[in-house]
C-alpha cells in the first residue's frame, strides 16, 4: 500500500496573480503519512491500495488540529501541557512536539 498526501500551495505569478500548485508526497507507512498530515495540516490522506482501488483517510476525525488542540488544552492545561497555568507555554510549540513524539495525546476521546 502507497499512501499519498496531496498539498496545494499558491503560487505568485508576474502578471497574472496566484495559480494554485499541487505536490503529492508518497509515504510507506500510514505512522509517517498521519506526522505528515497532521504537521502540515492538510484534511486527506489517499490510499492507494492496488490497481484502481483507492481509500480517504482523514486525520483530524481521530486527531486534533492545530486549533481544536489549542482550545481543549486551554481547558484542560495540566493533562494536554503539564503546567497549571497555559499562558505562558507556546501551546503551537507543544502541539508540533507531540506529533512527532506522542500522538496519543492528540487522539480525541469519542
Amino acid at each position: 500500500m502507497i499512501y499519498e498526501v496531496t498539498q496545494t500551495t499558491e503560487q505568485k505569478r508576474l502578471l497574472f496573480g496566484t495559480k494554485k500548485v499541487n505536490k503529492v508526497y508518497k509515504f510507506n507507512t500510514l505512522n509517517s503519512a498521519l506526522i505528515f498530515a497532521l504537521n502540515e495540516q492538510i484534511d486527506i490522506i489517499t490510499v492507494n491500495i492496488g490497481e484502481g482501488i483507492t481509500t480517504i483517510r482523514k486525520p483530524f476525525r481521530d486527531y486534533y488540529s492545530l486549533e481544536q488542540f489549542i482550545k481543549v488544552s486551554k481547558k484542560n492545561p495540566f493533562f494536554y501541557l503539564g503546567v497549571h497555568n497555559y499562558k505562558k507555554v507556546d501551546i503551537a510549540k507543544v502541539y508540533f512536539y507531540l506529533v512527532q513524539n506522542n500522538l496519543s495525546k492528540l487522539r480525541k476521546f469519542n
